[in-house]
């Protein structure tokens, strides 16, 4: 079962302690940031990223930041939703030279690299994202968005260790509102009000040597909205298992199953909890794969793009049922 962090706003406890031994204290589920995720001593073990997810009607977008100490890693991809275009570009630094990433999930962090570069700024109540990448060979590709975050918009935000001497921290914030512009070539493509969103998954923690996990998300317009993990939560008994209703985020304690419906690259998947508050089917449009790697170590992530249709039932027991929302799913396997 989740634990509650209860703690003022004006203070943060740490992650670690002075030893680099997870923090009792910080252990559990909030609904807001309200953990310093400083990580201290285990090097080569630590893992930092922000991940962004971006849908619209039209079009999705990631981009990627990473530092897992040995290697620097930033990463786009974009991909057309009517033609099925789609445009990836990424870029490594060893050592992770140059490719900072801050302690607090609302702080400001960027990438900067030959082929591709971009700043996450981020503003009181709102971030705004910029970005340029090209390659020989491909269209280049030009990135201004506006990320509002409502002061109501809760977030999952959890600690959990995974062993001994390991341990993960994670702020989930889905249902963004977002407005802006990407440009892949000449080709302009737009943000619709109402029905475009952005998603953070900002992660902190010293992970084992091998590790794997999956995650799905969606946000719909209404304040609809799903987070779903497993996997790296399994030694804690923790839960980062949400839903949103109207902007409001509902917990769910127990785990979710997140399995494919049958084989194949492109085959549905169904995600459903046993309390049978979620009863989803995801239907990829197309997969993007990802897999830095420096030696035998390698961090393999695929990553579905499509949508999600089924039904939800609400803390009032109603049946809330979900059409055709944007999201994706995700599946990591790591030597790192």
């Amino acid at each position: 079962m989740n634990s509650a962090i209860t703690i003022p706003a004006a203070r943060q406890t740490d992650l670690c302690l002075h030893n680099g031994a997870l923090n009792p204290d910080a252990i559990g589920w909030s609904n807001r940031p309200q953990v310093n995720c400083s990580l201290v001593r285990h090097a080569g073990r630590r893992k930092r990223w922000n991940h962004w997810c971006f849908t619209t009607p039209g079009w999705m977008l990631s981009v990627t930041q990473a530092n897992l100490d040995y290697l620097g890693y930033g990463a786009a991809y974009f991909l057309d939703l009517e033609t099925g275009q789609s445009a990836s570009f990424s870029q490594m630094r060893i050592l992770a030279r140059g490719c900072q990433l801050p302690d607090h999930p609302q702080q400001s962090h960027a990438f900067n690299q030959r082929n591709l570069s971009f700043q996450l700024s981020e503003y009181p109540g709102r971030a705004c994202l910029s970005l340029s990448a090209s390659e020989a060979g491909s269209q280049p590709l030009e990135i201004l968005l506006d990320i509002q975050r409502p002061s109501h918009l809760e977030s999952v935000n959890l600690v959990a260790p995974m062993g001994p001497k390991r341990f993960h921290a994670t702020c989930r914030q889905l249902g963004l509102p977002l407005s802006g512009r990407v440009q892949l070539g000449e080709r302009i493509y737009s943000c619709i009000p109402g029905q475009s969103f952005a998603a953070m998954d900002f992660g902190r923690g010293v992970w084992p040597l091998n590790s794997h996990w999956k995650r799905a998300a969606f946000a719909a317009p209404g304040g609809i909205a799903g987070n779903f993990g497993t996997d790296w939560t399994d030694y804690s008994g923790l839960s980062e298992n949400a839903l949103w209703f109207g902007g409001e985020l509902q917990q769910l304690e127990n785990s979710v199953e997140i399995t494919p419906m049958k084989s194949g690259p492109l085959a549905n998947w169904s995600i459903k909890d046993a309390d049978q508050r979620v009863n989803l089917r995801f239907t990829p449009r197309q997969l993007h794969q990802a897999a830095p790697h420096l030696g035998l170590l390698y961090a393999d992530t695929r990553q579905w793009f499509g949508h999600f249709d089924g039904d939800l039932i609400s803390p009032q027991g109603e049946h809330v049922p979900v059409k055709a929302a944007l999201g994706w799913l995700g599946a990591t396997d790591a030597r790192w």
